[in-house]
């Protein structure tokens, strides 16, 4: 019995037919392969060392101190949440000590805000992402700083909505703080659908 083998012309016929069903989930597939690759490369930056009677050190490729800054980050978004819990929302019940708020009542417990609390990841990640998309870079001088202020207020609600619950419900903690970082990963993904579709349908390609 002999084997027929498919010619050349009908391989390429296929891979073609395969590209075209696969083109409308191209986004997708760009989206999930750079998110990937971003997370790795966050996460095989930044290392943390713990200081005896001190805060945690964060060292960039074990080489630069970036304690400061996620410092930094960290007051920046307690105050913020501090501001708006007393003069928008009308919440108290709770103190401040460093990056620690203190829950007083209904329940007593503590909430910590940690550098990887900071937003700072979310923001590289959508950034880099946008920066290697293959076109429309005069879109980017636009889109970068929008989305950024977008994923960073969005952080802010989501410290904000997790504190509040963990006013009444201190025992739901890990629960609902690992929901919201896929939740929060969601709302990233359908801001790269936004900037998708708009690329595709509006911008020029240069």
């Amino acid at each position: 019995m002999k084997i027929q083998f498919p010619k050349k012309e009908e391989i390429l016929s296929f891979v073609q037919r395969v590209f075209q069903l696969m083109t409308p989930y191209w986004g997708m597939f760009y989206f999930a392969a750079l998110l990937l690759a971003t997370h790795f490369a966050w996460k095989y930056s930044f290392t943390e060392s713990l200081a005896m009677g001190g805060p945690p050190q964060i060292w960039l490729w074990q080489t630069f101190d970036c304690s400061q800054f996620f410092e930094s980050c960290v007051g920046y978004i307690v105050s913020s949440m501090d501001w708006l819990f007393t003069h928008v929302f009308g919440v108290d019940g709770y103190e401040i000590f460093g990056n620690r708020f203190y829950i007083t009542e209904p329940t007593r417990s503590v909430i910590s805000i940690v550098w990887s609390c900071s937003g700072m990841k979310q923001l590289f990640i959508f950034t880099t992402m946008l920066l290697l998309y293959p076109f429309a870079h005069k879109h980017k001088l636009w889109a970068i700083p929008s989305f950024g202020f977008v994923i960073l207020l969005l952080n802010l609600i989501r410290l904000m909505v997790l504190f509040n619950h963990m006013k009444t419900n201190p025992e739901d903690f890990e629960a609902w703080h690992e929901g919201s970082k896929y939740v929060f990963y969601a709302i990233m993904f359908g801001l790269w659908i936004l900037w998708e579709e708009f690329v595709r349908r509006y911008a020029p390609r240069n």
